[in-house]
């Protein structure tokens, strides 16, 4: 299944409906992080990860999808607050926010 995405400064979403959501109403949205070795050492790496994954607890996201989120090179340089502001902001450009 094909889907859509948005970008911007420090990240790329892709998102996609996911199929067993029709028949399990249930179902969650799953987020998946990439950040490639162009972004630094591991230590950079794991940071960036780390500060993506808190930050996905905090967004409000519709169920039923599967939401990929990857970094950019400056996206390492980025404070959290910085992070979150840049996760959120690309979750509401793809309507997937359950707050407006």
């Amino acid at each position: 299944v094909l889907g859509n995405s948005w970008s911007d400064n420090f990240f790329v979403l892709a998102a996609c409906r996911r199929n067993d959501f029709l028949n399990n109403e249930d179902c969650q949205s799953r987020f998946g992080f990439v950040v490639s070795k162009r972004i630094g050492n591991a230590v950079a790496r794991n940071k960036c990860k780390r500060r993506m994954r808190e930050s996905a607890k905090l967004l409000n996201v519709i169920a039923g999808y599967d939401i990929v989120f990857i970094a950019r090179r400056n996206a390492s340089a980025a404070s959290f607050q910085e992070v979150c502001g840049s996760m959120s902001k690309l979750v509401n450009k793809a309507d997937l926010s359950l707050v407006a």
